[in-house]
């Protein structure tokens, strides 16, 4: 059984998805909460609202978003992942609050060097972000690359700028 809740933070309305009690997806806040609830009932029409779901996971994303360090403490629902991409999940799992790391450098922990296109892909169709921090792996040389939440890059330096990482890449 799939369900969602919806979580106020101060950027706006913060969409988390469970299947069972396995966390399948996330979405960015976003300003009005019924365009937050349109979008999770249109990607998981299956999903029921609950708003009791993935407390800890809930707590942390309303203190990251209040400005602290938060650890998004939930078990993923990789189905469907292939080992490689599985792998470049839990190695972006690992980049720290306020910090960066390139496409290079993360297919590079994963031991695929050179394969920062098929690292930038797995990024680019994160099912869940800020738990997995797509927004912390950034082109070579510290530019920020690509983002592809509705608020594209603009979106990913304010969410490094909240966690103080955008020195990195200045």
């Amino acid at each position: 059984m799939e369900a969602f809740r919806l979580i106020r933070t101060r950027w706006g309305w913060f969409t988390v998805v469970a299947r069972g009690r396995k966390l399948a997806g996330t979405r960015l806040p976003v300003k009005r909460k019924g365009d937050a609830l349109a979008e999770a009932r249109r990607a998981f029409p299956e999903a029921e609202y609950d708003d009791q779901i993935l407390p800890v996971l809930s707590a942390a994303v309303t203190q990251y978003f209040a400005g602290y360090p938060a650890l998004f403490r939930a078990t993923l629902d990789l189905a469907g992942f292939t080992d490689f991409q599985r792998k470049i999940i839990r190695a972006a799992r690992r980049i720290a609050y306020g910090q960066v790391c390139s496409y290079g450098d993360l297919a590079k922990r994963i031991g695929h060097a050179g394969a920062a296109r098929a690292v930038g892909s797995v990024m680019r169709h994160n099912r869940f972000p800020l738990v997995v921090p797509c927004h912390r792996v950034v082109a070579s040389g510290g530019r920020l690359g690509g983002f592809s939440s509705p608020g594209g890059t603009a979106e990913k330096h304010a969410l490094l700028a909240l966690e103080g990482g955008v020195g990195a890449l200045l």
